[in-house]
């Protein structure tokens, strides 16, 4: 399994103080750390700001400068292509949802850049609830890969694992999400082509309703079902000493990114 570190988010606020401060330094080490843990590539999330995307440039050369790791790149970067440009090695863009016209154009930038591309199973048509809306969305992911010519090597597909809104239903379900949805959709997704594409999952996604102090315990709980069902992918905080313990015994191979 490739463990994605998730640090370097703006919702981080070392990351965005190294980002507003532009620190070399600072960012360097929020990298370093990272990699130590055991993060075999590192997710940037820049969220929508087009001022902070205007950046990704400048952290691209600074990070691959001083370390040898893949970077899963936020959407910015499919109209503002320097960062794919420069980046060493097979950059990831994460990511689109897999609405037609999004995608198609994603997917062309992405064979143009020999990058990977991240696809959440959602569309403007259709936010699904269960396994079918998802492999619906996957089976048009992976034709739309057919006629632009993209590799399923290339393709990551995030059957989107989040936390229920209601409290009731959260209570209810001791606070795990729809996570037999996710499990199952995880799964199927491997019978769709005789060349599957990867499955990922941003860990953190799921835990939003929680405090912080209850999110680790969450994800240890979370991370071993998901590494039975086949996952290929985690973006997760990989600084967290617990949860990275439960990665190994729960036997996940650290794999080096593609």
């Amino acid at each position: 399994m490739e463990i994605i570190g998730e640090s370097m988010h703006i919702m981080n606020p070392q990351f965005l103080k190294a980002l507003e401060e532009l620190d070399d330094e600072s960012l360097v080490q929020l990298a370093r750390s990272q990699v130590e843990a055991g993060a075999t590539a590192l997710d940037i999330n820049l969220g929508q700001s087009r001022k902070l995307g205007r950046l990704t440039p400048w952290l691209v050369e600074t990070i691959q400068d001083r370390l040898e790791v893949p970077l899963f790149l936020s959407s910015h970067v499919l109209s503002q292509q320097r960062a794919l440009e420069i980046h060493r090695g097979r950059a990831t863009i994460n990511a689109v949802t897999a609405s037609r016209t999004e995608l198609n154009r994603a997917m062309k930038i992405a064979k143009f850049f020999q990058a990977n591309l991240v696809v959440l199973l959602v569309s403007s048509e259709l936010t699904p609830t269960d396994v079918n809306g998802r492999l619906q969305l996957a089976m048009q992911v992976l034709e739309t890969a057919e006629t632009t010519g993209l590799s399923p090597d290339q393709l990551y597909l995030d059957p989107v694992i989040g936390c229920r809104p209601d409290p009731a239903s959260w209570n209810l379900s001791a606070g795990l999400p729809d996570i037999d949805v996710v499990l199952e959709s995880i799964q199927l997704v491997k019978e769709l082509s005789s060349r599957p594409p990867k499955t990922i999952v941003a860990i953190s996604n799921s835990s939003v309703c929680l405090s912080r102090s209850e999110r680790s315990s969450f994800h240890c709980r979370l991370l071993p079902l998901l590494a039975e069902a086949g996952l290929d992918t985690v973006i997760m905080n990989c600084l967290d000493t617990n949860l990275m313990a439960v990665a190994r015994e729960s036997r996940v191979p650290l794999a080096s990114a593609a």
